[in-house]
């Protein structure tokens, strides 16, 4: 059976900012964290509230440099949600939505919103669209029906094989 992702499972993962920036730098520096200025991988260490790491010869990295996530001031765990939320539902949430669950302004959610559909449209750059397995399921097209009768049917619109 197929294990899903539930909201508990992510509150549980991603509890605070630092579970999730711990996230951001295990998946940006799989290999270990290279440190440029000894040029070597050695033992860094994080400095109390802010989201940098440094060495012991003094350089400092920022696993969110180059991200969606930099220079924002908005709580990362309130981001990961945010991709969650996006992720999760059949047919999206609105920026006015994450803004009542989360108690941000408007411009924030509209903001956070937009930067994650960016990194998602060009998430693919280097492969085909539709690369790979693809599991599709139902979506909600706007609009009413405004024509009944014979035309009332179900119609298909598109199919992938």
């Amino acid at each position: 059976m197929k294990e899903y992702f539930s909201l508990g499972t992510f509150l549980k993962t991603y509890k605070d900012d630092e579970a999730c920036l711990d996230h951001i730098k295990e998946i940006k520096y799989p290999a270990g964290v290279f440190c440029e200025k000894c040029q070597k991988i050695t033992n860094f260490t994080k400095i109390k509230d802010r989201p940098v790491y440094q060495w012991s010869c003094g350089y400092q990295i920022s696993p969110l440099a180059g991200t969606i996530f930099a220079k924002t001031t908005t709580p990362l765990q309130f981001w990961f949600y945010a991709v969650f939320i996006m992720t999760q539902t059949r047919s999206g949430v609105s920026a006015k939505q994450l803004q009542r669950e989360l108690g941000v302004t408007y411009k924030t959610s509209w903001r956070m919103f937009k930067q994650i559909r960016i990194l998602m449209a060009n998430a693919n750059k280097g492969g085909e669209p539709l690369d790979g397995i693809v599991e599709i399921d139902e979506t909600y097209i706007g609009g009413r029906i405004k024509r009944k009768g014979v035309w009332a049917g179900g119609i298909t619109i598109g199919n992938i094989r």
